[in-house]
């Protein structure tokens, strides 16, 4: 199979996963935040910044160096096995002992359990991350959505039974734990791969040395990017947390579902063009425009229809996260652009670059919270929109040197996808209040058809837009 073909396949399918697997695991949160409150996902949100700064030790990077190394072997695969289980192991003994003290800082003695019995899933985790790594380089994802389908479905089941049955937070570990246990499994028992006795430290020190970078740049990202939980959980109601939480999540579910469709697919795809760079920047330009045509319109529409959106799906109990939803709906549209971008850098070999890049731009973040913090939550909101606004700039300008597609480029191209975003936002956010008087269904439904029928309609206008792209991608299966 050509790479063109891989890709165009590799898209069908992670779009199925994300349309079936993402879907439903969206649906199963619905239900849980219906049952459980905001209470219980405020303690999930609590410990989100050291799940995550776990995650990112766990990976170190190294299957990422993986998925660009041109001829990685049995021994590439095995050296970085046995390196994320010893720091696995590592990280899961630092959490089980600092579990108390992280307890205390929230007053919260429930905590103490959660994190200890839920970070065993970074062993577990650690256990097949080159078996999927493996899969992501041969871009085979046709079998990584097979695998994904039994053990999500399996793992929402067990969220839902003990979600419905009163089981509270533990529902939501058990969730994620048993989702994880059974893809872990599946990859073992499925995979061609095993880890062989052929352990090396030049390949250690290969892999590393790219690696280490995006780790520390990951671990960046994580604690800044969970800080707004932490100072929320900190000095505001845990009930605040589980409204934040749940608004943060809500935009992300359709941000970083299409950004891992076309990341997923693409940075594999990118890494074998890396030695041709005019065309790399041709499919990076096409691909970033369609994501924006596709992202803009439907984080600003859910925004427009966010009210009667939360109403309906969650209950009244949790319409004091409808201002933080519409607020980090503006950050959330960009976030396919970040990742875009910054995975050019990864292509390039240009880890060292990330990483400084992170650090900068961390700065800023660290500027805009200690700003925000002064008008309270919606401040604090506020000004993750205004950081990832000054972050796309920084992003762009530091990959536009590498494929030479400007910032400036960039940000024209995305224009006119915006202006339209925006129309079509007032037009779907005012025709929610002209059926205030219907129920929220026939709000939502009305105010959809009319903003999709617009969208749509002025795009087919126009034979260069994304629309016109798009059709033709599909149509010719040609990029």
């Amino acid at each position: 199979m050509s790479l063109k073909q891989k890709t165009i396949s590799g898209v069908a399918w992670s779009f199925a996963e994300a349309l079936f697997l993402k879907g439903l695991s969206f649906v199963t949160m619905v239900f849980l935040a219906r049952w459980l409150g905001p209470i219980d996902f405020g303690l999930m949100g609590m410990i989100a910044v050291f799940i995550g700064i776990g995650t990112s030790l766990v990976d170190s990077g190294m299957s990422a160096s993986i998925i660009r190394t041109k001829n990685a072997d049995d021994s590439d695969f095995s050296t970085v096995f046995y390196m994320n289980m010893a720091i696995s192991l590592l990280v899961y003994a630092l959490m089980f002992i600092t579990a108390p003290y992280i307890s205390s800082f929230y007053g919260q003695v429930v905590l103490i359990d959660i994190i200890r019995i839920y970070c065993l899933i970074f062993i577990i985790s650690a256990f097949s991350a080159v078996q999927l790594a493996i899969l992501n380089k041969e871009m085979r994802f046709k079998r990584m959505m097979l695998l994904n389908a039994p053990s999500t479905i399996i793992g929402v089941s067990v969220g839902l039974f003990l979600g419905y049955n009163n089981y509270g937070v533990w529902s939501i570990v058990s969730m994620y734990m048993t989702t994880q246990i059974i893809l872990s499994l599946l990859l073992w028992i499925t995979g061609s791969w095993k880890p062989g006795l052929n352990f090396s430290k030049e390949k250690l020190i290969y892999h590393y040395n790219f690696g280490y970078k995006l780790m520390l740049s990951g671990l960046l990202g994580v604690v800044f990017a969970n800080s707004y939980n932490i100072i929320i959980g900190k000095f505001f109601p845990v009930q605040t947390l589980g409204y934040y939480e749940r608004a943060k999540r809500f935009t992300q579910y359709p941000s970083q579902t299409i950004t891992e469709i076309v990341g997923k697919v693409t940075y594999p795809m990118l890494a074998q063009l890396q030695d041709d760079t005019p065309k790399l920047s041709i499919i990076f330009r096409s691909l970033l425009r369609i994501a924006f045509f596709v992202i803009a319109p439907l984080m600003l529409g859910l925004a427009a229809i966010a009210e009667p959106l939360f109403d309906l799906i969650l209950g009244s109990e949790w319409l004091a996260a409808v201002p933080y939803f519409q607020i980090l709906s503006l950050a959330a549209m960009l976030f396919p652009i970040h990742a875009f971008n910054v995975n050019v850098l990864k292509v390039y070999g240009r880890s060292d670059l990330f990483l400084k890049l992170e650090v900068f731009k961390k700065s800023f973040l660290a500027i805009g919270i200690i700003i925000g913090l002064q008008f309270g939550v919606i401040g604090l909101v506020w000004s993750s929109v205004v950081v990832s606004l000054i972050s796309l700039l920084i992003n762009t300008y530091y990959s536009s040197k590498l494929i030479h597609y400007t910032t400036k480029r960039q940000l024209l191209d995305m224009l006119p996808i915006l202006l339209l975003a925006i129309l079509t936002f007032l037009l779907m956010y005012y025709s929610v209040y002209l059926f205030i008087d219907y129920s929220n269904i026939v709000q939502i439904a009305f105010a959809s058809l009319i903003g999709i029928t617009f969208y749509l309609l002025i795009n087919s206008f126009f034979k260069a837009s994304p629309l016109y792209n798009l059709l033709t991608i599909i149509k010719n299966r040609k990029l």
